[in-house]
């Protein structure tokens, strides 16, 4: 029964990786559009969430984090649109559905200084981040401070079932302590 088991798991490991890799070459098209329309203003890109871990469905999302010093005069959304139909033509966009995953980008916009009062996204970035385009290490060394500040508080991440999670930010909490990360 044991090796019943184990088979079942390195399927599903092997699944995991297989869907990975193919969101993998999807942000990596996306990362190349962004390059080319953002050019020298264009900082970081990390994909995160249900595509970085291998776990995305039909339904799923693709999560990933852009950070750049400039966005366009319609707002921060207006790269996307300007990369959409080109995305939607690749052979890469064509494998998510072949093989009936989750296509619908959800892009998190941020500037340098965003990033840097640490908004509550980039705890779903910190553990499963893949870091696709980093100009000078600036998300790299963003998420290495954070993993050192969640861990000097002792964070814990609770996993509710195999999806849903939430992040004990610091199990020693006493009453009126104001917690910052």
């Amino acid at each position: 029964m044991m090796i019943i088991g184990e088979e079942i798991v390195k399927c599903i490991e092997s699944n995991e990786e297989e869907i990975r890799n193919l969101y993998l070459n999807y942000a990596s098209l996306i990362t190349d559009k962004l390059e080319e329309t953002l050019q020298n203003a264009l900082i970081s890109v990390l994909l995160f969430g249900s595509a970085a871990r291998g776990e995305a469905e039909e339904g799923s999302d693709i999560d990933i984090l852009i950070v750049t010093e400039k966005f366009g005069s319609e707002g921060r959304f207006e790269v996307f649109n300007a990369i959409e139909k080109d995305l939607k033509a690749s052979e890469e966009y064509q494998e998510l559905k072949d093989n009936k995953l989750g296509t619908l980008i959800s892009p998190v916009p941020l500037t340098p200084s965003e990033v840097k009062n640490n908004p509550s996204i980039l705890l779903d970035m910190v553990t499963d981040g893949i870091i696709l385009y980093d100009v000078d290490d600036f998300i790299e060394n963003k998420m290495k401070n954070l993993r050192k500040k969640l861990k000097k508080m002792g964070s814990k991440k609770i996993f509710l079932d195999n999806k849903r999670y939430f992040w004990d930010l610091k199990p020693d909490y006493k009453m009126g302590e104001v917690v910052v990360i």
